[in-house]
């Protein structure tokens, strides 16, 4: 019987969790696949070899580990491969096929930048990572955005790179060269983020610079149809 294990990042926050198992409820929802779990890379349960055992307990023997990560990082690269590893170790009839993190994907950009409206730039928020591969996908990403709503768009990170969130949208604050500007979380979810995103925005709002946020990328259905795609192509 063929199962699909959503695997997800984690987080401290009770209110990060649930966005995270809401987000999972969606998409499952679409999945013609008799069994369905979600788990944790980290910070929270199920982890990743529970979510596995689930799956088995529910009778899987053939399951589609899925990493709900925007990008191919270090987690995706390293750190849920050794878990199914471990996982597969505990199982080893079962057969765990990984799959893929979103990456870099017009599909996303061209759903979230038809929402964007009165923008004369464009601040796009990533998480931010250590691994130089996402950090070229994340100035690829800005590309696109840039290509599709033929405004300025500024790259920043929260953690782990830079320039840093902050940074930049202080910085465009004191310039004053954009009035109206879009802020773009390229994020799943907000988590613990949010009131930080808020507070550096709220710092820095003035009566020349408007600072617009648009909501977490989970919001928007292209990711629904993503997920089925996936689905459909491990079929």
């Amino acid at each position: 019987m063929k199962a699909v294990l959503y695997i997800c990042h984690g987080s401290r926050s009770a209110e990060g969790q649930k966005e995270a198992v809401a987000f999972v409820e969606r998409l499952s929802s679409s999945i013609s696949i008799p069994i369905q779990h979600i788990c944790f890379l980290e910070l929270c349960e199920p982890n990743i070899v529970a979510g596995v055992e689930r799956c088995v307990h529910d009778g899987a023997t053939t399951i589609y580990a899925i990493p709900l990560l925007l990008l191919s990082a270090n987690h995706a690269k390293r750190d849920i491969p050794y878990e199914l590893k471990k996982a597969k170790k505990m199982f080893p009839s079962v057969t765990i096929t990984y799959g893929k993190p979103f990456g870099v994907q017009r599909h996303i950009v061209s759903a979230i930048s038809k929402t964007i409206e009165h923008a004369d730039a464009i601040v796009l928020v990533g998480r931010g990572s250590s691994d130089i591969d996402a950090q070229a996908d994340f100035k690829q990403i800005a590309h696109l955005f840039q290509h599709e709503t033929n405004i300025p768009v500024y790259p920043c990170y929260l953690a782990a790179a830079s320039p840093s969130f902050s940074d930049v949208v202080t910085s465009l604050a004191k310039a004053a060269k954009h009035k109206q500007v879009a802020v773009v979380p390229y994020i799943l979810f907000f988590g613990q983020l949010l009131d930080y995103i808020h507070e550096t925005l709220q710092a820095q709002q003035t009566s020349d610079v408007s600072f617009t946020l648009y909501p977490p990328i989970r919001t928007y259905d292209v990711l629904d149809r993503l997920v089925e795609q996936q689905v459909k192509e491990w079929r």
